[in-house]
């Protein structure tokens, strides 16, 4: 598989990584005209353990407002299940549904060093035109190799902003006091040789989204699922990525079709997802318009349960003329294996509520459970005050996986608010379990 991308109309696409370097990016974002919050990952791939890191992102034109940061990925706390030591129901001295771990609960060993480990501290300081980030662990954890977010960056979009694209740039702070540079550690402290790849928050613009429907069958190659765009200006050029939880798509083809027939699209699998890159070496353009104007076709994983996952559009450049970014947003959508596999071929061995993706969310996210035996399953999203808005699913469940999705509505078909939201699964058999999930406008 090639360890690199091509250049192309002046957008810098991926450049092949030697096994020493380390790489921090800010991922590129778009969201829809009137959303008050986007959340920006910032990336890190690290061949070796990374002991922590600082960092300034400044957004140029200085239109956004830091608004806050949070954990993700390999500095987020290790998941646990989160039914307490004793398994009985109601019993919260040990835990049960407290969204806290209580030493006995079991948990997944990330890093290897057999105890539970909670979220790395994250340090910052709002500097008005930048936001200086410090991560470390006190413990004296280290950052596992890895490719992925290991921060999101929250920023505050005021109304004002519409059809815009905003530069995230990394830059070193020095002021007469304190001095805050670009710098990653090893676990003993020592600089390591970093480089810090810049990104776009862009708001509204052009739409790309998903077509619906699409899919196939387990260990099998998908339906041809058509990307639809929606521009009114030509475009020289589009990069986007393509990604699904949990990883069970791998692209096979790509064709231009429509407006998009005179282009070449190339493609390739980074990181677990499918990197597509469209361009015209005639000089062509894609009109301006709306409608399909390529299609793709997917291998699909024996192991892809039967059900819908949801797949995402993520880092979607468009450019016009000379290789200028246009402000672009990218939508999600859902693909559904139809036949093939059961789910799992098996019945769990336990109850299990499962964090959703994705997460932060707009519009819809995809929630999964399971039920090891035949019970009364209640699962439900929840307002901060207790208070339930909307049900996903209750009643009698036979032994089995299962998957709900939460478009944003509460019981009676209204949105609800942008914020942060609990999720509860509980059993008549004793099973409890809530997690927290972001809702993004």
């Amino acid at each position: 598989m090639p360890k690199s991308f091509i250049v192309i109309v002046g957008l810098i696409l991926i450049s092949s990584l030697g096994f020493s370097e380390t790489v921090v990016s800010i991922v590129g974002t778009s969201v829809d005209n009137g959303t008050p919050l986007a959340a920006v990952p910032i990336n890190l791939i690290n061949t070796d353990a990374v002991g922590g890191l600082q960092f300034s992102v400044k957004d140029v034109p200085n239109h956004l407002a830091f608004a806050g940061v949070y954990a993700a990925g390999r500095t987020a706390a290790e998941p646990f299940d989160d039914f307490g030591v004793d398994g009985i129901e109601g019993t919260s001295d040990f835990g049960e549904g407290d969204g806290l771990y209580t030493p006995g609960e079991p948990f997944t060993d990330v890093n290897g060093n057999s105890e539970w480990d909670g979220a790395f501290s994250i340090e910052f300081n709002d500097r008005d035109t930048t936001v200086s980030v410090l991560i470390f662990d006190a413990s004296g954890n280290s950052i596992i190799p890895g490719n992925g977010p290991i921060c999101t960056i929250l920023f505050s979009i005021p109304g004002t902003v519409s059809d815009e694209i905003t530069d995230l740039r990394f830059n070193d702070v020095i002021e007469d006091d304190y001095e805050f540079l670009l710098g990653v550690t090893d676990p003993d402290g020592n600089p390591v040789n970093t480089i810090w790849t810049n990104g776009f928050l862009t708001v509204g613009g052009i739409e790309v989204t998903i077509a619906s429907g699409g899919g196939g069958t387990a260990n099998n190659f998908s339906v041809p699922i058509g990307i639809e765009m929606d521009n009114a200006v030509p475009v020289k050029g589009i990069q986007f990525n393509l990604v699904d939880a949990p990883d069970y798509l791998t692209v096979y083809s790509v064709q231009g079709v429509g407006r998009g027939v005179d282009f070449t699209f190339a493609f390739n699998e980074v990181a677990g997802q499918s990197m597509v890159l469209g361009v015209s070496f005639a000089g062509d353009e894609i009109a301006a318009g709306s409608g399909a104007f390529v299609e793709l076709v997917f291998t699909i994983d024996a192991d892809a349960p039967l059900g819908e996952f949801p797949i995402a559009i993520s880092q979607l450049i468009v450019a016009a003329a000379g290789g200028v970014p246009l402000p672009s947003n990218g939508g999600d959508g859902m693909f559904a294996v139809t036949t093939g596999v059961d789910d799992r071929a098996e019945v769990p061995t336990k109850y299990e509520l499962t964090q959703n993706f994705p997460n932060p969310f707009n519009p819809t996210t995809t929630i999964e459970y399971s039920v090891p035996e035949a019970s009364d399953v209640h699962v439900g999203i929840f307002n901060l005050l207790g208070q339930e808005v909307r049900t996903l699913a209750t009643g009698e469940h036979q032994p089995g996986f299962y998957s709900a999705l939460w478009n944003g509505l509460d019981n009676n078909g209204i949105r609800v608010e942008s914020g942060v939201y609990l999720y509860r699964m509980n059993s008549k058999a004793g099973f409890s379990a809530t997690k927290k999930l972001v809702m993004l406008k």
